[in-house]
């Protein structure tokens, strides 16, 4: 035998899907390191889930029809608002506020009340479909207007999914519009919107677990104390062998035991931020900045031939030679020493471009720090 596809049934488990959807991205929500968003998504799938009871009700003649036909386009259109408030939420828009929100369901209702549209199947139908259609639209604009900021595998079949929701929704709009529809047609139509909608609530699960392994991944290559790339971080990025026409540099803070010493470990704290500041301000969003460790920091230049590179060498000595900080009255000198490697003939890992680099820092901390020391160009 096959599924018998009445709109009673249909309804019955579409209702089942959105409530096991519900409880699901309600659980994601406590879990979740970016909740925002999820609990509005877990409202809409139980006031869509209600509005489907009353339905089917509906269709039993188990309640009146002034109160399960009003009530059930209520629920429904306001179920769709605030779904794509919720997804507008989940992809970190400003909240909608909630007069806005309210908006359409309460125009439906007073339009409703007014001329008693909702008791007609085809009109009651027609109104909750083109709410439908559009929020879901909304929906899956919001989801992929952000997949180039946040490129999660999951954004493409969220967004998929909820576009074949909006298409479902207009296609039942359309033969409504054009009195081509039935009710094995909506019962066909929400039997593959049970499907969607649920298919929605786990990536949307699916995606607060990428999320939550991006954010892992940022912390373990982020230095917490300047906010620049750590060391894993840096030899992360660098390109196993350094291409002829870069550059890599070895800095080092002067006399930084001093200055924890005389001014204490707050204080030094406070130069070390001021100097990945200043460094960052100086580099080309191509450029590579990390903290290498302690007062040590690595800058790459993926192009800059030998003079270009040594004039961003010196503009950094400077930059850090210019920080103004004081404590208790006292003012902080900061200065930095740079060796710096230009990579002038192919071969060789960057790790011994970085050991030529680390030599000719040695180099100017003899000679006298605050300054920079370019090291000689390696032999073949």
């Amino acid at each position: 035998m096959g599924l018998q596809l009445d709109l009673p049934t249909v309804l019955l488990l579409y209702k089942t899907a959105l409530v096991a959807g519900a409880l699901s991205i309600f659980h994601v929500s406590r879990h979740s390191c970016r909740p925002r968003g999820f609990r509005p998504l877990a409202a809409a799938y139980l006031l869509l889930a209600i509005g489907a009871e009353l339905a089917g009700q509906g269709e039993y003649q188990m309640l009146p029809l002034w109160l399960w036909t009003h009530t059930s386009l209520l629920l429904g259109t306001l179920g769709y608002a605030l779904f794509w408030a919720g997804v507008r939420a989940l992809s970190g828009r400003r909240r909608i506020p909630l007069p806005v929100l309210a908006a359409v369901p309460g125009g439906w209702l007073a339009l409703g009340i007014t001329t008693q549209f909702p008791l007609d199947n085809l009109l009651r139908a027609g109104a909750f479909h083109l709410t439908a259609a559009v929020a879901l639209l909304a929906s899956a604009h919001e989801v992929w207007r952000d997949r180039h900021t946040e490129p999660l595998p999951s954004r493409g079949l969220l967004a998929g999914l909820l576009l074949a929701s909006a298409g479902i929704f207009a296609l039942q709009l359309f033969l409504i519009a054009t009195q081509a529809t039935s009710p094995l047609g909506f019962a066909r139509a929400f039997y593959a919107l049970m499907f969607c909608h649920f298919g929605v609530a786990l990536v949307v699960s699916s995606l607060s677990n990428e999320r939550a392994e991006v954010r892992l991944q940022k912390v373990a290559q982020t230095d917490t104390l300047t906010g620049i790339g750590n060391r894993r971080w840096a030899m992360s990025m660098l390109p196993a062998q350094l291409p002829v026409g870069s550059a890599i540099a070895q800095l080092d803070l002067d006399h930084f035991k001093h200055i924890n010493d005389h001014f204490g470990h707050a204080a030094g704290d406070r130069v070390l931020q001021a100097a990945a500041e200043a460094l960052g301000n100086q580099l080309r969003g191509s450029d590579l900045l990390a903290r290498w460790g302690g007062e040590e920091f690595l800058v790459y230049l993926p192009d800059a031939p030998t003079e270009h590179a040594t004039a961003v060498a010196q503009r950094l000595c400077s930059a850090v030679a210019q920080i103004e900080l004081s404590e208790r009255g006292e003012r902080i000198p900061v200065t930095v020493s740079i060796g710096l490697a230009c990579v002038t003939r192919s071969g060789g890992p960057w790790a011994d471009w970085l050991g030529a680099a680390d030599q000719a820092l040695y180099d100017a901390k003899r000679a006298g720090r605050n300054r920079v020391v370019v090291a000689p160009e390696r032999r073949a």
